[in-house]
């Protein structure tokens, strides 16, 4: 029986062997259609994983919008599906999960990346501790137009559908759903969008002690009384992701060709469940 979270089907990966002695993670990319710095700042992590022979992890929205499989055969998208190819070539581990804002990632990509492209979560080894890395919009729980449209949207007929849309008619699709969010995000109350204390609590349950996600854009660091949480900031702004090795997690950034370590965030109090 597959193992699931709050809905999110979880894939076991075995810990990394000693090809891959380090561990590195990002989440939030948002790589819009025009490119531009964030590319430079995910090839800096490409190239410094290829270095370190790593496991890289995205945890969700590489793209800042993907509403055609389709798109991975042209502009942006495939360039950075390259890029990808590239570093896989050179002996990186690339996993990709899927985001709120790239659900329709799959085979097309895995096969021009050579990327594991997953569906849910993730359940490995961080610095010797059973971790669970997620995209994390599953522990917004009190999102609830959020979370019933996640349901539709992902059905069969949505991903049907989505493979007959023309690029040009996507590209317009995409632009209406990402002013749309930004809308709604701006006009809710900000502990709708908030993981909460209940759902990071059914994660931990999984097994885990260390749980890893992105999503809300707002970095934190802290523990609960079932393990330690790691929030990722969007990695679009200032190219920050988590740094794994020697059974240390580091937040960091590629400085010069080189990860540096960067301050830890502060603890945050999650959201009551309503």
């Amino acid at each position: 029986m597959t193992a699931r979270v709050l809905g999110t089907r979880l894939v076991d990966l075995p810990p990394p062997a000693e090809r891959w002695p380090t561990t590195l993670v990002v989440s939030d990319l948002h790589v819009p259609a025009a490119g531009g710095p964030v590319v430079e700042r995910l090839q800096a992590w490409l190239d410094v994983a290829a270095r370190n022979r790593a496991r890289l992890f995205v945890l969700g929205d590489l793209f800042d919008a993907l509403v055609s499989p389709r798109q991975v055969d042209t502009g942006i998208w495939r360039e950075v599906a390259d890029r990808c190819a590239a570093a896989v070539a050179a002996g990186v581990d690339l996993t990709v999960l899927h985001g709120n804002r790239d659900f329709l990632l799959g085979s097309r990509f895995a096969a021009h990346s050579g990327a594991r492209v997953i569906a849910g979560g993730v359940r490995t080894t961080l610095a010797g501790r059973p971790a669970l890395l997620l995209h994390g919009d599953e522990l917004c729980r009190n999102d609830l137009p959020y979370q019933r449209a996640k349901r539709w949207l992902r059905s069969p007929l949505v991903r049907a559908l989505a493979w007959c849309l023309p690029l040009a008619a996507a590209g317009r699709v995409a632009a209406r759903a990402r002013q749309r969010s930004k809308t709604v995000t701006a006009a809710g109350d900000p502990a709708r969008f908030e993981p909460t204390i209940g759902a990071v609590a059914a994660a931990f349950a999984t097994g885990v002690d260390l749980l890893v996600f992105g999503h809300i854009h707002r970095p934190a660091r802290g523990r609960t009384e079932a393990g330690e949480y790691c929030v990722l900031p969007a990695f679009d702004e200032h190219g920050i992701g988590l740094w794994i090795a020697d059974r240390s997690v580091h937040y960091a950034a590629v400085c010069s060709g080189q990860l540096q370590r960067c301050p830890d965030p502060a603890p945050r109090a999650f959201a009551a469940d309503r």
